[in-house]
């Protein structure tokens, strides 16, 4: 075999190592940035920002925590940090081969418990997404609304602990009548809250949520959710810019239509 056949082998050879290394290069750009996350808090006509919100990632993976407190003064503040600041140290010792649904189990109870240990009073709904590559799972306590956008459509996954979701179920177990159910009026009432001395474990999804890439996940509170169509939310998430500028463009939707507004809280997922 002739030099040039070796040189030729050489080439080639240079040229495979070049494209292997681009490619190795690639995937560890796009493990790092595989989530474009973005969450967003205003102070509303409040005089104080009682939601808090936390965001941790972990090699392929990550966790939003996102609290709305309730209570007098700085009570709901307080109780809506305690429990970000629980998720997020706990995070810290999770494991991705471990179960969501068992994080959620042990962080909502240690945040149930923090609150109680911190305040007499006060108390905060809490959403809680886990996201492994591209599964989810999420864990609510309360009022906490949990979408994914896809293509141009909102999709609800739930609406927590709130008194239509539990009248559904319990008409559907066959444990009240249809009847009784539309006597019920305050149907937006959450039933669960994070700093009650009877502790209740979280609402969490019942199956794992596989996402597809440019899936947007979308996490608000009950102020949000009264304050913005799905119509009006859909038309921000549809525009060719980052999860950073469409969270900023919601809350300014809302603070534009200058109605009465309490704290704004909001957390988006970007595939």
């Amino acid at each position: 075999m002739g030099t040039a056949f070796w040189a030729d082998v050489i080439c080639i050879t240079i040229a495979f190592g070049i494209l292997i290394m681009r490619i190795c290069i690639k995937i560890t750009e796009e493990k790092k940035r595989i989530f474009d996350a973005e969450a967003v808090l205003d102070i509303g006509k409040r005089q104080i920002q009682a939601n808090a919100y936390g965001l941790k990632r972990m090699n392929t993976g990550m966790m939003a925590i996102l609290t709305a407190g309730e209570g007098r003064d700085y009570v709901g503040k307080v109780a809506a940090l305690t429990t970000v600041r629980t998720f997020t140290k706990l995070y810290n010792q999770y494991d991705s081969t471990q179960s969501p649904d068992n994080f959620f189990e042990k962080a909502f109870k240690l945040a149930n418990t923090n609150v109680l240990n911190t305040l007499e009073t006060g108390k905060a709904y809490a959403g809680c997404l886990i996201l492994n590559r591209n599964i989810l799972k999420y864990g609510i306590v309360g009022h906490m609304n949990v979408y994914v956008f896809r293509g141009k459509e909102l999709i609800l996954l739930s609406k927590g602990q709130i008194m239509e979701e539990l009248i559904k179920e319990k008409v559907n177990k066959g444990l009240l009548s249809k009847e009784a159910a539309l006597r019920i009026s305050d149907i937006n009432r959450a039933y669960n809250f994070v700093g009650r001395d009877d502790y209740m474990s979280p609402l969490v999804s019942s199956s794992e949520i596989k996402l597809k890439k440019k899936d947007i996940v979308v996490m608000i509170t009950e102020s949000v959710q009264n304050s913005i169509s799905v119509r009006e939310i859909e038309e921000v998430l549809v525009k060719k810019n980052g999860c950073k500028e469409k969270a900023r463009e919601i809350i300014e939707v809302i603070k534009n239509k200058d109605e009465e507004t309490a704290n704004l809280g909001l957390i988006l997922i970007g595939i």
